[in-house]
């Protein structure tokens, strides 16, 4: 082998993704090496990568568009604002 990877990824992710490597008795570098044949077999990521946002998220972009529009949000203030935040539930100091 004549090429390196190197990349940065959260401590906690890399710790659990090689006890799921270790539990497949697979090795970083051979998983990467398999990802990357996969990647070059399927011409592209071996899975679907997409932008489609969940019902939530186009709640509230619809609702920014309506801000943005009528220059007015649905919070009256920004305890309201808050409890909307916090499911109604009021925080404890």
């Amino acid at each position: 082998m004549d090429s390196v990877i190197r990349s940065r990824i959260d401590k906690g992710l890399k710790e659990r993704a090689g006890s799921v490597l270790e539990g497949c008795g697979l090795s970083w570098s051979v998983a990467i090496r398999l990802f990357a044949e996969q990647i070059v077999k399927n011409d592209g990521l071996p899975f679907e990568v997409t932008r489609k946002p969940n019902a939530r998220l186009l709640t509230a972009m619809r609702e920014a568009d309506e801000i943005i529009t009528h220059q007015h949000g649905r919070f009256e203030s920004a305890q309201q604002l808050m409890d909307s935040l916090n499911d109604g539930k009021k925080q404890t100091d």
